[in-house]
């Protein structure tokens, strides 16, 4: 039971509200923080750290408050990958869990917002067609990501928004 409501977590489609509605909340709540004083204070510290110290901001804590946002959000996501596998797989423990989630971030796009899940869309798309050609799927997808690393080092959604920016500059 949550909060009086009995709640089947065997039933797919429960889990999937579950984790719609967790997954949403991570979103609004890194937006909301992006948007936020802090997010401002964040952005000045990964683009001059050492000025951010000198107009007074306390750095270190901000990191730390940083570090743990992002651990609590990783943990949400364990829990809820938990909840829809009913299992947790040893393989999750391995390290190509966390590059490939790297992988992902880097071939949408850091440094924007939607980059990530446009990466996480690319990717899994590309290991679901690339799996039916050949077994070294590893590899091709490897070469994919290096390519879109050298000839688009923005990412994919930062390439897009960076095109759209420059049309919208020429046209004016």
């Amino acid at each position: 039971n949550i909060l009086g409501f009995k709640v089947d977590f065997l039933n797919p489609l429960v889990k999937y509200y579950i984790i719609l509605f967790f997954v949403v909340m991570a979103i609004w709540l890194v937006s909301r923080i992006l948007k936020s004083p802090l997010g401002a204070v964040m952005e000045a510290i990964r683009e001059n750290e050492k000025r951010v110290l000198a107009c007074g901001y306390n750095v270190a804590q901000t990191k730390l408050l940083v570090f743990i946002l992002s651990a609590a959000i990783c943990g949400l996501a364990g829990s809820l990958r938990a909840l829809h596998l009913s299992i947790v797989p040893i393989d999750s423990l391995h390290y190509l869990q966390s590059g490939q989630a790297v992988m992902m971030s880097i071939l949408g796009g850091m440094g924007t917002f939607f980059g990530p899940f446009v990466g996480a869309a690319v990717m899994l798309y590309l290991e679901d067609v690339v799996t039916s050609f050949t077994k070294h799927w590893m590899a091709v997808v490897g070469l994919i990501f290096m390519f879109f690393v050298l000839f688009f080092p923005k990412g994919i959604w930062g390439s897009i928004l960076e095109r759209l920016g420059s049309q919208k500059g020429a046209s004016k």
